[in-house]
C-alpha cells in the first residue's frame, strides 16, 4: 500500500512538472534552442541605421548581438540665410530656381529666403539695407567699389566665369575685337565687362570711348538694341543670347571676353560674377560660405549632368519656352564656375582685376586683402 502510494505520489509530480513547462512553453517561456536572423530598419533622432541581429535562446535567456551596423550622418544644423536675387532671368534667378526646386540648400546646411530685386540697383543695395545677408551674383568691380565707400562685406567664392560673357553680332563683318573700331556697342557700362574691354583696348593701341560707339545698356535693353538693329554688336550673357537667337537666327558670337582678359593679363580665367555676404554674417555664421561653396556646385553640377531637367525648371520658373535654355547649356554658354575665394589661384584672379579697374580708372583704389574672405 504504501509502496502504491509513494508510485502515485512520484507520478503526480511528474505529471504536475510536466503541466507547468507545458504551461511556461505556452507562454513562450521554454523553446527549442533556436537561431533567428533579423534584419530592420530603424529611424532614431534623424539617423537611419540598418541593422541585422542574431537572436539565440536557450532555455530562459536571450542573448542579443549586433553584428553590422551602418549608419547615414544626419545633415548638419540649417544656418538660415537670406539671399538677393533679381527678379528677371539672370545667372542668380538660375540660382534660385534650381535651388529652390531641388533644396540643395537644406542639403548643405543651409536654410534660404529668398530676397527677390526688380532693379539691379536694388539688388546690391540690399546688403547694406540689411535687406539680406549676402549677394550671390555680384559684380568683383561693382563690390569693390562698394567696400571701398565703406559697405561691410567679403566676397567668400566665385560664381560665373568671365568666358560666360560675350560680344554678339548679326554683322558679317564682326569677327573680332579690331572689328568694333567704327561701330556701335551696346554694354553695361557700370559692370566689370566694359572695364575689361577699356583696358584690352588699351593694350592693343584702341581707346574704346573714342574708337567705339558706346551705347550704355543693360542686358535686356542691350538685347533689344542688337535685335532692333540699333547697335552693330553687343556684350550679353545668358539667357539673353539664347532668347536673342530664338528671334533672329543671325545671332552669333564674335569675342569671347575671356580670351581678351587672357591675352591682357596671361592668367588663365577671371570672374564675372561673385558672391558676397555681410561681414557681420560671417562672423556669427563662419561656416556659411563653405556650406555656400557646396550648395553652388551642387547647382553647377546638377545643370550638367541634367541638362533636359534644368531647362525644364528654368523655362517654367522664367515662363520661356522649353529648349531656349538647352540650347545655352548644351552649347556651355551657360557656365559656371564655382571655387573658393581664399584659394592662392583664385585670389590672384580677383587682385588683378581689382588693379585692372583701377589702372582703367573705374575705381579709385584697390581694396585691403580683408574684403577677400580667410577661414
Amino acid at each position: 500500500m504504501k509502496d502504491n502510494l509513494a508510485l502515485t505520489r512520484t507520478t503526480a509530480t511528474l505529471v504536475a512538472v510536466i503541466v507547468i513547462l507545458g504551461a511556461l512553453a505556452g507562454l513562450g517561456w521554454v523553446r527549442e534552442p533556436t537561431t533567428t536572423t533579423i534584419t530592420r530598419t530603424a529611424t532614431l533622432a534623424a539617423e537611419t541605421r540598418i541593422i541585422t541581429q542574431t537572436i539565440s535562446t536557450v532555455s530562459v535567456s536571450t542573448v542579443v548581438s549586433v553584428s553590422t551596423t551602418t549608419a547615414t550622418p544626419a545633415p548638419p544644423t540649417p544656418i538660415k540665410i537670406r539671399l538677393a536675387s533679381i527678379a528677371f532671368p539672370s545667372y542668380m534667378l538660375f540660382l534660385q530656381l534650381i535651388i529652390q526646386e531641388k533644396r540643395f540648400d537644406l542639403k548643405h546646411g543651409l536654410d534660404v529666403t529668398w530676397v527677390p530685386q526688380p532693379t539691379i540697383p536694388g539688388f546690391y543695395a540690399t546688403i547694406n539695407t540689411g535687406e539680406a545677408d549676402g549677394i550671390p551674383g555680384g559684380g568683383p568691380i561693382v563690390f569693390q567699389r562698394m567696400y571701398l565707400e565703406g559697405s561691410k562685406l567679403v566676397i567668400t567664392n566665385t560664381l560665373v566665369p568671365l568666358s560666360a560673357v560675350y560680344i554678339v553680332t548679326t554683322k558679317p563683318d564682326i569677327n573680332s575685337f579690331r572689328d568694333l573700331v567704327g561701330k556701335k556697342l551696346a554694354v553695361d557700362v557700370g559692370a566689370a565687362e566694359f572695364m575689361i574691354l577699356k583696358a584690352y583696348g588699351a593694350s592693343v593701341g584702341i581707346d574704346v570711348e573714342r574708337d567705339v560707339t558706346i551705347v550704355p545698356s543693360a542686358y535686356p535693353v542691350a538685347r533689344g538694341r542688337l535685335l532692333g538693329g540699333e547697335v552693330d554688336a553687343a556684350v550679353l550673357v545668358e539667357p539673353h543670347i539664347a532668347l536673342a537667337r530664338a528671334e533672329n537666327q543671325q545671332v552669333r558670337v564674335a569675342v569671347n571676353l575671356n580670351d581678351l582678359w587672357t591675352s591682357l593679363t596671361g592668367q588663365p580665367f577671371a570672374v564675372y560674377l561673385v558672391t558676397a555676404l555681410s561681414e557681420d554674417f560671417v562672423k556669427k555664421n563662419p561656416d556659411a560660405p563653405r556650406r555656400l561653396v557646396e550648395m553652388f556646385r551642387e547647382v553647377e553640377d546638377f545643370i550638367t549632368r541634367n541638362p533636359v531637367e534644368a531647362d525644364e525648371i528654368l523655362a517654367r520658373g522664367m515662363n520661356i519656352p522649353k529648349g531656349v535654355m538647352l540650347y545655352g547649356i548644351l552649347s556651355e554658354s551657360v557656365r559656371y564656375k564655382i571655387m573658393p575665394a581664399w584659394t592662392d589661384e583664385t585670389r590672384s584672379v580677383i587682385e588683378k582685376m581689382f588693379e585692372i579697374a583701377k589702372a582703367a580708372g573705374a575705381v579709385p583704389d584697390v581694396p585691403g586683402p580683408q574684403i577677400i574672405y580667410t577661414p
